[in-house]
Parts: C-alpha cells; structure tokens; sequence
C-alpha cells in the first residue's frame, strides 16, 4: 500500500501532512482528499467563506500527484424583509 500526504492551502491557513496516510488504490486518495476538504468547511464554514481551499496529495516521492478544491459561497436570493411592528 501506498503512503500519501495531504496539503492543505487556504488564505488564512496552510498545513503540511508530515505523516500521510496509507491508501490502497487512487479512488481512497480522491476520497480522502475530498472529504478533509469538506471536514474543514464544515468546522469553521464562516472562516472559509468566498475562499479557495485546496489540498495537495503528495506521493512517497514528495511529489504532487494530485490536487483537489472546493469554494465556499452563499448568497442571498431575495433582500432581506423587515416585520411590520
């Protein structure tokens, strides 16, 4: 089993994964990856929103082999209504 280590990038944050994680085929790093990213999002959603978060997978050899991203953004449809007193 391969040895993978997951980057993560934000503006206000960066972390390096200095231990990585065993992953048995592509699919398990893709969803590995993809779910730190949306942990992270969900733990400090208002920190992250309108930024870019990214993660970058690096192999055994250091090297970048895959990257995944997410954007947070909410937007209001409608103005808001004040209550008639």
């Amino acid at each position: 089993m391969a040895r993978y280590f997951f980057d993560f990038f934000g503006s206000s944050l960066t972390a390096y994964d200095r231990e990585g994680s065993d992953c048995p085929d592509k699919d398990t790093v893709s969803e590995k990856a993809l779910a730190a990213l949306c942990e992270i999002a969900a733990d400090h959603p208002r920190r992250y929103l309108g930024e870019d978060l990214r993660i970058a997978v690096r192999d055994q050899a250091d090297q970048v082999v895959m990257t995944a991203s997410l954007q947070l953004s909410a937007h209001w449809l409608v103005a808001e209504r004040t209550e008639a007193a």
